[in-house]
């Protein structure tokens, strides 16, 4: 379908300044953005935008999506307790078909936030790149190896499968925490990092209250999108 947003406000990637023109689509395509010789042609679908504004979609840079399920649950809990008493006994009894739904749910939240695409670690993830995949939804999954399981060469097949699972998935090698991993499991993935010229990245840690998380990258040389 080739659909004509016109009378619109604009904000792209090239420049910080706001222009008003139009952005045209072919199916999931941008075909053009602009206020300068714009390009004519038949559209299935032309829409008046005055008065609204066009920006790229928002990235989310660490989700875990498929935890929806969690919102809400056993909250205001010391970070430990909440971790091996909550949360990991409740994931143990995840199916792939949860995972499924759950992953769907989370995406569908992430868009009415005009987040378009998100770097997740979790697992099952056949279940999760199908679940994207099935909606149309871009994103980045990320090895979880920890020390409950996982291991270095389980995450290189990941790797290489997953890069060429469909063009809306990409995969990046990664471990868990450095609270869940020890160094003999993380160090032998900072060389398969290197040698797969990909960066490594993991959750790095927690404040002192365990409320906010953070993302560290370990570079290798150089970084996949």
């Amino acid at each position: 379908m080739k659909i004509r947003f016109y009378n619109a406000k604009i904000l792209t990637m090239q420049s910080e300044d706001i222009i008003t023109g139009e952005l045209h689509t072919d199916g999931d395509k941008i075909t053009f953005a602009g206020s300068e010789n714009i390009p004519q042609g038949s559209f299935d679908r032309e829409i008046d935008l005055t008065g609204k504004l066009i920006i790229p979609g928002f990235k989310n840079a660490h989700t875990h999506t498929a935890m929806t399920f969690l919102r809400s649950f056993a909250d205001d809990l010391p970070l430990n307790d909440w971790l091996y008493e909550q949360v990991f006994p409740h994931e143990a009894k995840l199916t792939e078909e949860a995972v499924y739904v759950f992953t769907q749910l989370g995406n569908m939240e992430y868009l009415t936030s005009g987040i378009t695409s998100s770097f997740d670690m979790y697992m099952k993830l056949d279940s999760y790149a199908k679940a994207c995949t099935d909606m149309g939804y871009r994103s980045v999954l990320c090895g979880s190896i920890n020390d409950f399981g996982g291991t270095v060469e389980g995450i290189e097949e990941e790797y290489n499968k997953f890069n060429r699972f469909d063009p809306l998935i990409s995969y990046q090698l990664g471990f868990h925490a450095e609270y869940t991993t020890k160094r003999g499991t993380g160090c032998p993935q900072r060389s398969s990092s290197k040698n797969s010229e990909c960066s490594s990245t993991a959750e790095a840690g927690f404040t002192a209250c365990g409320s906010m998380r953070r993302t560290c990258a370990l570079p290798g040389k150089r970084d996949c999108g």
